[in-house]
């Protein structure tokens, strides 16, 4: 389970066009922020919030899943590793057209230092220098399915989507420019060493260039 619960964050689609327009993920949800939150939250609640991960090729890491609630406003899940947190997403809900939809605001934050021993050694060593903006745009195509899954009356599912369908509906919401940009990126990825994500990565799409 924590795969999925963290999969836009650590096994997503391990890229992005910029950090100029992945500073956050938003999604509007056509529903109240009451029924919004209550779906959220029944979607948490029945996920498993402790055991050992599980990435291939690394060893296994005591994990905890914490959950702030401020109701029908705000949720922020904490991912703990042997009990230092890893990541936090900032969930923020704000109403929208007189209170009928929300506009669900997501922020994530990674603590590098905790997540690069975590994912030493598995094929996700690379996210574990990967910077806030990338996990924001990986976990658009979540809170997309959720929108879809509270408006139908379904249950929310943090399952999400198979990495490949994810990949397909992200890329699909693209400018011609923003896939361009994806291109750019993808090449300079599969090229670089493994350096400071934030500096490197923001440095390179002002266009100076990453570490050599």
């Amino acid at each position: 389970m924590l795969k999925y619960l963290i999969g836009p964050v650590l096994t997503g689609i391990g890229y992005a066009a910029g950090s100029y327009y992945g500073a956050d993920a938003e999604q509007l949800v056509h529903k109240s922020p009451t029924a919004t939150y209550a779906a959220l939250e029944q979607a948490l609640d029945n996920m498993r919030t402790s055991g050992t991960t599980s990435f291939q090729g690394g060893a296994p890491v005591p994990y905890e899943i914490k959950v702030d609630r401020t109701p029908d406003q705000k949720l922020v899940v904490h991912l703990l590793f042997s009990g230092r947190q890893g990541a936090e997403a900032d969930i923020d809900l704000v109403p929208q057209d007189g209170g009928n939809s929300t506009l669900l605001t997501t922020r994530i934050q990674a603590d590098h230092a905790v997540l690069r021993p975590v994912l030493a050694g598995t094929d996700k060593a690379k996210l574990g220098y990967a910077p806030d903006w990338m996990f924001n745009l990986t976990f658009k195509p979540l809170l997309k399915q959720l929108a879809a899954q509270i408006e139908q009356g379904e249950p929310a599912n943090l399952m999400g989507q198979t990495q490949a369908d994810a990949e397909a509906q992200w890329e699909s919401n693209l400018s011609d420019e923003q896939r361009n940009q994806v291109a750019q990126w993808r090449q300079y990825d599969a090229t670089r060493p493994t350096t400071d994500p934030n500096a490197d990565a923001d440095q390179y799409m002002k266009g100076t260039g990453g570490s050599n």
